[in-house]
């Protein structure tokens, strides 16, 4: 085998070992889901996968596209159902851009999940 030949087969083992790599990565997460996008000004990747990160925590994005470890939540399923009373129609409160629910089924007692004044999902007041 030639030298040049010798070196194509190193290369195409070592991109086979790192893809490999990858995709087991991918498929091995640690158990539960990221909570919504935290409001840290953290705007740089500060971990790339859940083995990043110490002990049980999550890689989980942030709100302004960067990613640090967090703890996880556990993950439920949700009730479709929604509660009852509608969302207000001029939202008030403080300007949050970041979601914090994805239903109504995300908000203690009779609170919804509805669009703040910045558009995001928050948990507010139903109007009734």
């Amino acid at each position: 085998m030639s030298t040049s030949m010798g070196v194509a087969v190193v290369w195409v083992v070592v991109l086979v070992a790192l893809a490999t790599s990858a995709r087991s990565q991918l498929l091995l997460q640690k158990p539960g889901a990221c909570s919504p996008p935290s409001v840290l000004q953290v705007c740089w990747k500060t971990c790339l996968s859940d083995f990043d990160c110490p002990a049980r925590d999550k890689c989980c994005p942030t709100s302004c596209g960067g990613s640090a470890c967090s703890r996880p939540v556990s993950v439920r399923k949700p009730v479709a159902m929604a509660k009852p009373g509608a969302c207000p129609l001029k939202p008030s409160g403080p300007w949050v851009c970041a979601s914090r629910c994805s239903g109504d089924w995300d908000c203690r007692g009779d609170a919804k999940c509805c669009r703040n004044r910045c558009g995001a999902l928050a948990c507010q007041r139903p109007v009734r």
